[in-house]
């Protein structure tokens, strides 16, 4: 395992050193330093520069500890009497104003004056779940990876599944879904995540990749395969990843009419005294 150094500035730092051995994650992809960002007691942010981009990516769906800090009173509920609101799951029950919301709530109280945070278009979602290379799914070639997250054997249901065990008939921790060759977890499966694009001229639904846990049809886990749902829809399948970009870069300004409504400001949650760091 490569050791890290660690770079503190104000309420972020870098890692430097991005580290090789994930699973799935054959090398490393820059040796630009990982951007880690303070989001409350004991809970941080991770993010991936990644270089065809230009852009630091979150290496993690966003967690419910991490949608918490934002909004303390979120809950994502269950399915079928399994939660889905453990801190190290991924914050579900998201509409895209809601992403946008945190977004903003990021880039306000950590972005500082280096950083803006947002949900990634399409086209650099598509980007880092394809590695740069031209292939159907997100793992890559192959028959899909035990640890990916989809609707599998582990499912008593009968019906359509595919065979393989991944252990979770839900949503998995968000540091357990999977890592591509990039090192992003979660790429494909466990929950669909939330893009900017509109897939409307008027701008009211919104973009979605990834598929979930809920998914087995080959047509679904599909780099190619997008849904669409209206910026305020909800699903206990859907969840989101942030990127971060530089200040100095041109800003994504969708249309006035799409813009993400304001949330309603809540009070900030107790520190954590035994929560470990996300």
């Amino acid at each position: 395992m490569h050791k890290r150094a660690w770079m503190w500035i104000g309420g972020w730092c870098l890692a430097t050193g991005l580290m090789a051995g994930l699973t799935g994650c054959r090398k490393p992809i820059s040796d630009v330093a990982d951007l880690v960002v303070t989001l409350g007691p004991k809970t941080k942010m991770r993010f991936v520069y990644i270089p065809a981009l230009k852009r630091y990516v979150g290496q993690y769906e966003v967690s419910n500890k991490q949608y918490r800090c934002c909004k303390p009173s979120h809950n994502s509920g269950q399915h079928q009497q399994l939660t889905l609101n453990q801190d190290d799951q991924p914050a579900v029950a998201v509409s895209w104003n809601d992403a946008n919301n945190f977004c903003a709530w990021l880039t306000k109280n950590s972005g500082g004056s280096q950083w803006r945070f947002c949900l990634p278009t399409e086209q650099e979602w598509a980007t880092v779940a394809a590695c740069g290379k031209s292939v159907e799914y997100p793992w890559g070639d192959g028959p899909i990876p035990r640890n990916w997250n989809y609707f599998g054997v582990e499912n008593p249901e009968p019906g359509q599944k595919l065979n393989h065990n991944d252990g979770y008939r839900a949503s998995c921790p968000v540091q357990k879904s999977g890592a591509n060759a990039w090192g992003l977890f979660g790429v494909g499966g466990n929950v669909w995540e939330w893009c900017e694009d509109a897939d409307d001229t008027e701008g009211k639904t919104r973009v979605l990749k990834g598929a979930s846990w809920s998914d087995c049809a080959p047509l679904f886990l599909k780099i190619s395969r997008r849904s669409s749902y209206t910026a305020d829809y909800t699903s206990s399948r859907i969840g989101f990843r942030v990127i971060a970009e530089p200040m100095t870069s041109t800003p994504k300004t969708p249309d006035a009419s799409a813009q993400a409504q304001p949330a309603k400001p809540e009070t900030p949650p107790a520190p954590e005294a035994d929560a470990a760091d996300k």
